[in-house]
C-alpha cells in the first residue's frame, strides 16, 4: 500500500507523539519535552525524550529515535504500513484528534508555520558576529577568521510562550539559520551566552525556533558531494580545514537522518561523535541515504577525542 506524503504528514501532524509514547513509557515533563527511561535498552537514569512540537523522540543512551510510526514499527516490530494503519486507529489519541485528524492537523500546521515566520523575522534583525561575545565564544574554541552568511549573533528571548506572547529576558546568542530542501530559511538555532562569551550552563545553552526537523544549516552552498555534521561548533571546526566540500550542521545527533536534501546531492559524508549516539546516528542516517540510492562513506574524529572541535582544541576523552 503506497502512502502519500501529504496523508502521512496530516497522520503525524494529528498525532500527539507522548501520548503514544505515553502508553508505553512513563514521561514526565522537562521544560519543552518530555523525559523516561528507554524502552529499547536497559538504563536507571532517564535518557530518553520526546517533543512533541518536533515529532520527535531520541535515546542518549542507545541513539534509537525517530517519529511515532519509527516508534510503533520497533516498540511493536510492525511493518510501515502496519504501523501507520495501527496509528490511523490510536485509541491513545487524544479525543479532539479523533473526531477531526483534518482540522487538528491544520492547527498544529498554523502553530508551525507561525514559528517559522517568527524564526525568519529574528533572522532579519540579527548581525555580524564580529565584536559580540559570539565571536569571543567561537574564538576560545578555536575557531577564527570569517564566517558564513548562515552564523549570526542576535540579542533573542531565552523563551517565548506563544499562547500568551509573554517572553523571556533576551540574552546574547550565536544564531545559526536552517534551510530547507529548497534553500528557504525555516528555523534558526540559539546558542545563548554571556556578556563575556561562555555558554549558558547545559539545559538552558540550545533552544530551537521555527522548523528544524528535515533542515540544516549551510555553511556552504550545495554541491555534488556534502558533509553533515552534528552540532555548530564542529561543523565550524571542519570548515577551517576543509575549504573543498560543503558542510551542513543538522542541529541534532537524532536530526542527521531526516535532513531533506536538494537534488543536486549524489554523495554524503557523515562526520560523526566518537560516542554511542553519534555512531547510531551516523548508522541510521547512512541506511537513510544509502535507500536514497546516494553514495555515503563516514568519517569520525580520532579514537582518543569524542568529537571534531575537541580534536582542534586537543582536548582529549577522560578514559584516554
Amino acid at each position: 500500500m503506497r502512502f502519500s506524503k501529504n496523508d502521512l504528514d496530516a497522520l503525524r501532524a494529528s498525532t500527539l507523539l507522548s501520548a503514544v509514547i505515553g502508553r508505553k513509557v512513563k514521561l514526565r515533563r522537562a521544560g519543552a519535552e518530555f523525559v523516561g527511561l528507554c524502552p529499547f535498552h536497559d538504563e536507571n537514569t532517564p535518557s530518553f525524550r520526546v517533543n512533541d512540537d518536533k515529532g520527535l523522540y531520541y535515546c542518549f543512551g542507545c541513539g534509537a529515535g525517530g517519529d511515532v510510526i519509527r516508534f510503533l514499527m520497533d516498540e511493536q516490530g510492525l511493518s510501515f504500513p502496519d504501523a501507520v494503519r495501527a496509528l490511523s486507529d490510536e485509541a491513545a489519541l487524544p479525543a479532539a484528534s479523533r473526531r477531526d485528524p483534518i482540522r487538528t492537523a491544520a492547527k498544529v500546521s498554523a502553530k508551525r508555520q507561525a514559528a517559522i515566520e517568527d524564526a525568519r523575522s529574528e533572522w532579519l534583525s540579527a548581525r555580524s558576529v564580529r565584536g559580540t561575545p559570539a565571536e569571543l565564544y567561537l574564538a576560545a574554541r578555536g575557531i577564527t577568521g570569517s564566517l558564513p552568511w548562515s552564523v549570526k549573533f542576535g540579542r533573542v528571548p531565552l523563551w517565548r510562550n506563544r499562547e500568551t506572547g509573554a517572553i523571556g529576558r533576551r540574552s546574547p546568542a550565536l544564531l545559526l539559520a536552517a534551510q530547507n530542501r529548497n534553500g528557504a530559511i525555516c528555523g534558526i538555532q540559539h546558542v545563548f551566552l554571556t556578556e563575556d562569551g561562555r555558554k549558558l550552563p547545559r539545559g538552558k545553552a540550545k533552544r530551537s525556533l521555527g522548523q528544524i526537523r528535515g533542515c540544516a544549516v549551510r555553511l556552504s552552498p550545495p554541491a555534488r558531494r556534502i558533509i553533515l555534521v552534528e552540532g555548530p561548533e564542529d561543523g565550524l571546526t571542519l570548515r577551517l580545514r576543509e575549504d573543498r566540500v560543503p558542510i551542513w550542521i543538522t542541529l541534532g545527533t537524532g536530526m542527521m537522518p531526516f535532513v531533506e536534501l536538494p537534488p543536486i546531492v549524489e554523495h554524503v559524508t557523515l562526520a560523526g561523535d566518537n560516542n554511542a549516539p553519534g555512531r547510531a546516528a551516523v548508522a541510521k542516517a547512512g541506511e537513510h541515504f544509502e535507500g536514497l540510492g546516494l553514495t555515503v562513506d563516514t568519517v569520525f574524529p580520532p579514537a582518543r577525542f569524542e568529537d571534531w572541535n575537541d580534536e582542534l582544541l586537543g582536548k582529549e576523552m577522560a578514559s584516554q
